[in-house]
């Protein structure tokens, strides 16, 4: 099925950050931002993500942005530090690993995991506030209801359920967010842009010392 673009789409690539903006940082720009292997190994579109991220990252930065991260994020970013390890190590092996063998039989290689998974989510924890999800009743009934009618994996549906209630931006590289309604995604994502534009959903904010044009 096609992406049906629902959500209000900002282009990185031309916008500025403010002093007021907001974000829920998704763990797709988190690794490009603090895990070194996913930016040396990426090609077409994604090396160029891999530099329109972090550069928006510093603009927002040095704005005073706001950045929030969740318990979420973690569970992803381990399984994709942990996934890109084992490709990297099965390059240099005649097969590749099973996923546990290279868990528990490799300890040196379980090691430099862990490392790099406590150290990515240091830095999170130090750029980021923690954004409390409760998933009790109330959330997970908002949450489901919301899962069939947009394009969203579990992980992804508890992130823009939070991001609705709680009315901060996403930015992601993850189109999936773009078909979510009320949501405002912050993105450098090609096709998501393109596709918000032909459907009248791309936003161009005005620059500080602009007039608005809403």
């Amino acid at each position: 099925m096609p992406l049906v673009v629902r959500a209000s789409v900002v282009d990185i690539r031309t916008d500025t950050p403010k002093i007021n903006d907001s974000f829920i940082v998704d763990t797709n720009v988190w690794l490009w931002l603090l895990y070194p292997p996913l930016t040396q190994n990426s090609s077409g579109n994604q090396k160029q993500q891999a530099i329109d991220y972090p550069n928006y990252f510093k603009q927002a930065l040095a704005a005073n942005s706001t950045f929030y991260s969740s318990g979420l994020v973690f569970a992803e970013l381990a399984h994709n530090i942990e996934r890109t390890e084992k490709n990297i190590y099965d390059s240099n092996l005649a097969s590749p690993l099973d996923l546990k063998d290279y868990r528990h039989d490799y300890p040196k290689q379980r090691a430099k995991v862990t490392t790099l998974i406590n150290d990515a989510w240091s830095d999170i924890l130090g750029f980021s506030e923690l954004l409390k999800i409760n998933l009790d009743d109330s959330f997970m009934q908002e949450a489901t209801a919301l899962f069939p009618t947009v394009g969203l994996d579990g992980y992804d549906a508890f992130t823009a359920q939070a991001a609705i209630k709680t009315g901060i931006n996403v930015i992601t590289d993850d189109g999936d967010f773009a078909s979510v309604p009320g949501l405002t995604v912050f993105t450098a994502n090609p096709r998501v842009i393109n596709l918000a534009a032909q459907s009248g959903k791309l936003v161009v904010r005005p620059k500080d010392d602009e007039p608005s044009t809403a």
